[in-house]
């Protein structure tokens, strides 16, 4: 499922949960994530396919 993917699925998976389970933009969750230790921009995680 994510063959193809830079990042591992537990950091995309992470992703997935905060657009989903809160109103957070695609910035709000790039911060998130880069608070954690993970650098994403967050067109990358716009490129995630929800």
């Amino acid at each position: 499922m994510y063959k193809h993917h830079r990042y591992p699925p537990i950091i995309i998976k992470q992703a997935v949960y905060f657009k989903l389970r809160f109103t957070l933009s695609y910035r709000d969750i790039e911060e998130l994530l880069k608070i954690r230790g993970v650098n994403v921009d967050h067109s990358t995680i716009q490129r995630l396919d929800f």
